[in-house]
């Protein structure tokens, strides 16, 4: 239904503020969104802003890392690695219907901490979580390795999360389908199993 909006309030669409006396279109259950889609276009486009004191993280390595990993048809993304203290960090780019699309969203835990945002500057509890940021830089500098790293502690693939069996996804730290996904090498070396030797 279109309507002309009677108070302030933000765009289910495109996350902006839509002033009152905005024209929306409103769905009962869902909310209020701008009514010309281009507005929303628009709104997404404009960079959001950053408090002056965030800090910047070089995340370069692993937003590049997700684009490729979608470009070569993955929906949604998302690697798992380690923290100093072994807990599993999940990362996820934001798509583009998302408020911050382009964004790095981080968990630690299953629980999200922030994001870092396409400019690098670290948003929510991230922002002050020094080792984190620390951790976040490395695994940007190298994501294969810290892949490996996360397979070597739990035996399971850090992008699809399923147990490695083979010989050559233990040794890399994921399987042949994962790595076909990122662009990442793999050779398969066959499963280990037990041999009887005669005394």
């Amino acid at each position: 239904m279109t309507m002309t909006a009677k108070f302030d309030g933000r765009c289910k669409r495109c996350s902006a503020m839509m002033a009152a006396g905005t024209t929306i279109n409103w769905t009962c259950g869902y909310g209020a969104v701008h009514a010309n889609a281009e507005v929303c276009d628009s709104e997404r486009s404009k960079p959001r802003p950053v408090a002056v004191d965030a800090p910047v993280v070089n995340a370069t390595g692993i937003v590049d890392f997700l684009k490729a990993a979608k470009a070569r048809g993955l929906k949604f993304p998302k690697a798992r690695f380690l923290t100093a203290t072994g807990e599993q960090i999940s990362l996820a780019m934001a798509g583009s219907t998302s408020r911050y699309p382009g964004a790095v969203q981080v968990k630690v835990a299953g629980e999200w901490v922030g994001r870092i945002e396409a400019t690098g500057a670290a948003a929510g509890k991230l922002a002050h979580d020094a080792s984190l940021l620390s951790t976040l830089g490395t695994i940007s500098e190298n994501p294969a390795v810290a892949a490996k790293a996360y397979a070597a502690l739990t035996c399971s693939c850090s992008f699809c999360n399923l147990k490695l069996t083979d010989a050559g996804s233990v040794e890399v730290g994921y399987g042949p389908i994962c790595a076909a996904h990122w662009g990442l090498p793999h050779t398969p070396k066959g499963t280990p199993s037990m041999q009887v030797v005669a005394a």
